[in-house]
């Protein structure tokens, strides 16, 4: 009996431990999502700010914002835009609030100290760097470093090997069956993905791997598999993107990337620190490889001087070029085949130059190419990105004009709307290839300079303004005057019949062309111009 009765207590102590674990827990997630209303809700009400896209108070509200951002992100901030001309807005995207600058804002903060304002603190929470794995390393301070001191630099002693390299992607990329009179359909984003992506490649890291296709493809697929990751994390509360990330195991691909990138690069590097510390043990001198890769090498601290750190960087190398140049580029070739008015005076500019240059392309004859700059330059008007000019505020900020920014505030500058802005561009819904060139012509030498694709401004940020300009816009741009070259030179190109430029399909804050369209490609009758083709 006594025995009956203790397991009847047992029982009715389980039964409550139950009850009171289930009230502890549902008490827990009340809680929890009480501070998640609050928290996502009031980030920004110390800014005193207009907020825009959300139209009523509350956590449900604001989901609906962010979902309507991905689909109408470019309208909401251009309607905003114009409606407070002149003046900040807060906009909610589809994972956090920014604070939208205006023109006068971003020249101000274009040269901001780092500890007042950072880039470097936006790209990590943008990028969601705790949960996908992209904060592992201090790989943000040694890039910038190499490419404003290394890459642009040795951009001259490069010629022979991006010459090589261009002509090389282009033969394995564009059709060679191409005759004087057949017109062969390219799938051109394809084509000038892989194209980029090889050029890059044998500037980052050199031959061979540049041309193994694993590399290749490793250095194509990467961005996709972060921006991913990144767009499944954007739709959960902060509070639980650790556990959602965790029980999702969203980093799988990324590190599975990262291994096999790994396994690519660890010969390579380990040859050439085994051949440096050899010649060094020997007195010899050790000559080294004029890349990317050997620039690393010799600039990082002792501790990231390893496989694993040199290896994370060419992947932070690799998502923040192949992708963006071959956008940018797409955008310019889809443009040029809608404007073929512009072809001709672009190739006459660029073989004159070149015979001028005695027969060589190299960086004094790309520079001289002054239309095939401008149009470049317009093409990107309006395109790619909403905002530009990402920055965290590190401590409290007061601006001149009295707007007050709490510590932590995102902001960005509407790069997309600055650029079509009537103020600052002369019939901004009209595109004008050679706007830039003829702008060029009415001012002086010291003057035309401002012109150029690659000179940032407070109302031109393809890529971006300041300080924290993007460090390697010099290479990109040259390298994809360096791809139009060759490519103008040796064929025509248009759309097939009956098509025309398509629409850019805008998602969120980013703008893209068409991937699916094709070009149609002929050869140019006659023999080849220069002997670099």
């Amino acid at each position: 009996m006594g025995i009956l009765i203790q397991f009847i207590d047992y029982a009715e102590d389980k039964n409550l431990y139950g009850y009171s674990l289930l009230c502890t827990t549902i008490a827990l997630l009340f809680l929890g999502l009480f501070l998640l209303w609050v928290k996502e809700w009031s980030i920004h009400s110390p800014t005193k700010l207009p907020i825009v896209g959300i139209e009523s108070q509350g956590y449900f509200a604001l989901l609906r914002a962010r979902r309507k951002f991905v689909s109408d992100g470019f309208r909401i901030v251009r309607d905003a835009y114009y409606k407070y001309r002149g003046k900040s807005f807060v906009i909610t995207t589809n994972s956090y609030y920014k604070v939208v600058l205006t023109h006068n804002q971003v020249k101000e903060l274009s040269n901001a100290p780092d500890d007042t304002v950072s880039f470097v603190h936006a790209s990590a929470e943008t990028m969601m760097a705790e949960y996908t794995g992209l904060s592992q390393f201090s790989v943000d301070k040694y890039i910038p470093d190499v490419l404003r001191a290394k890459l642009t630099q040795n951009l001259g002693s490069m010629k022979e090997a991006l010459l090589d390299e261009t002509r090389f992607a282009l033969s394995s990329e564009i059709p060679g069956s191409a005759t004087d009179d057949e017109w062969v359909p390219v799938e051109i984003f394809t084509a000038v993905h892989r194209i980029i992506a090889r050029i890059n490649g044998r500037i980052f890291i050199g031959l061979p791997l540049c041309r193994n296709e694993d590399w290749l493809t490793m250095s194509i697929t990467f961005t996709g598999v972060v921006f991913r990751a990144i767009e499944k994390l954007a739709g959960v509360p902060k509070l639980i993107r650790p556990l959602y990330s965790y029980t999702r195991n969203l980093v799988k691909d990324i590190n599975w990337h990262k291994r096999k990138a790994r396994s690519l690069l660890d010969p390579i590097i380990h040859k050439r620190l085994e051949e440096e510390s050899l010649a060094e043990e020997n007195g010899a001198v050790y000559r080294k490889h004029n890349d990317v890769l050997q620039w690393f090498t010799d600039h990082v601290m002792p501790e990231h001087r390893t496989v694993e750190a040199l290896t994370e960087m060419q992947l932070h190398l690799s998502m923040a070029s192949v992708h963006t140049t071959t956008l940018y580029f797409l955008n310019a070739i889809l443009d040029l085949a809608e404007h073929q008015e512009c072809i001709q005076p672009i190739r006459e500019e660029m073989e004159a130059v070149i015979s001028a240059n005695g027969g060589a392309l190299d960086r004094t004859a790309l520079r001289k190419m002054r239309k095939t700059d401008s149009f470049f330059r317009e093409a990107m008007r309006g395109k790619f990105a909403l905002f530009t000019f990402n920055r965290k505020v590190m401590k409290n900020l007061t601006l001149s004009d009295g707007t007050y920014f709490p510590k932590g505030t995102l902001l960005a500058a509407p790069s997309a709307m600055l650029s079509t802005d009537p103020e600052f561009v002369e019939d901004p819904e009209t595109f004008d290839g050679f706007r830039w060139y003829k702008r060029s012509l009415e001012v002086k030498d010291s003057g035309a300079e401002k012109n150029n694709w690659g000179t940032t401004a407070s109302y031109d940020l393809t890529f971006g303004h300041g300080k924290h300009a993007c460090p390697g816009r010099y290479y990109a741009t040259e390298e994809m005057k360096l791809m139009l070259t060759f490519i103008l030179l040796q064929y025509d190109i248009k759309y097939p019949e009956g098509q025309s430029r398509p629409v850019n399909f805008d998602r969120g804050e980013y703008s893209y062309p068409n991937r699916a369209q094709k070009l149609l490609f002929r050869k140019l009758p006659g023999k080849k111009k220069f002997p670099f083709l």
